[in-house]
């Protein structure tokens, strides 16, 4: 099993907000819940399977890093996220330092193997200083995410970027919300998206003499619209909309902003 087919963008997190092992326990089950693997499994039911995991002995390992993990009914898949504290969490290591480094795993309760096996790998890449230091220094969650895969897998960030490239239309239709979502894509580390500026069919249907009348606009400022095209690969589509959903809601349920994904067949020149 490929780190790229469990390591979840849309659980990754640079900044983990809590102030003692139980928020924290909190904090990943709500970033574990971001999975759709997920979208059945109530937050709680995760929190009590990681708690009754800790309770059992503390997986702060020392040395900054700590690996809370848990087994669950009800899926069938393994989920693995990680979270960057770099001010640190008493979460009870062995060596009684702060943790900043946060590897989590959720997986099925009948398939242990698999479950020892990403514990074990996850140990081991993290045993190198050199990848503890580059994960506390990564500026964007791409970077977190790429960090880690780099070294798990050496194969599979060239083989999740082959032939999986998707085009992500954003339809802007809130001036105000502009800033939010500048905010989530630099936070990706996305910063060479295109811009096109839109305007309403009715406004270009209200300057048809055929159809005056039908319409009241009046010919001033047209109402605020754009669409932000982004280039982007198929693994990272959820992440991106987990993170807007996190600031606007449910985005069916929000009239400010749409999404669109379509495939990108062909692209030359990006």
């Amino acid at each position: 099993m490929n780190f790229s087919d469990v390591l979840k963008l849309e659980c990754c997190e640079l900044s983990l907000k809590a102030n003692s092992k139980d928020e924290t326990l909190q904090h990943i089950a709500q970033i574990i819940k971001k999975s759709p693997l997920f979208k059945n499994i109530n937050t709680d039911k995760i929190y009590d399977a990681f708690k009754e995991r800790e309770d059992r002995g503390s997986t702060g390992f020392g040395r900054g890093i700590a690996i809370p993990h848990c087994q669950l009914d009800g899926i069938d898949k393994f989920v693995v996220g990680i979270a960057i504290s770099k001010k640190g969490i008493d979460f009870d290591s062995l060596d009684k330092k702060k943790s900043k480094i946060f590897v989590f795993i959720v997986g099925p309760k009948e398939d242990r193997t698999t479950h020892l096996k990403l514990l074990a790998k996850v140990s081991h890449v993290l045993k190198e200083p050199h990848v503890t230091d580059n994960l506390i220094k990564s500026s964007t969650i791409f970077n977190l995410y790429e960090e880690f895969i780099r070294h798990t897998d050496a194969d599979s960030v060239k083989l999740s970027k082959k032939g999986k490239e998707k085009l992500m239309l954003m339809i802007v239709r809130d001036e105000d919300i502009m800033f939010d979502i500048t905010e989530v894509l630099v936070e990706f580390g996305i910063e060479d998206a295109t811009i096109i500026e839109t305007q309403k069919m009715e406004n270009l249907i209200s300057k048809v003499p055929l159809f005056l009348g039908f319409f009241n606009f009046t010919g001033g400022s047209s109402p605020f619209g754009k669409i932000i095209l982004l280039h982007l690969q198929k693994s990272y589509m959820n992440a991106v909309v987990q993170s807007l959903e996190m600031r606007f809601g449910d985005l069916d349920s929000f009239s400010g902003l749409s999404i669109m994904v379509v495939d990108l067949l062909f692209s030359k020149g990006f």
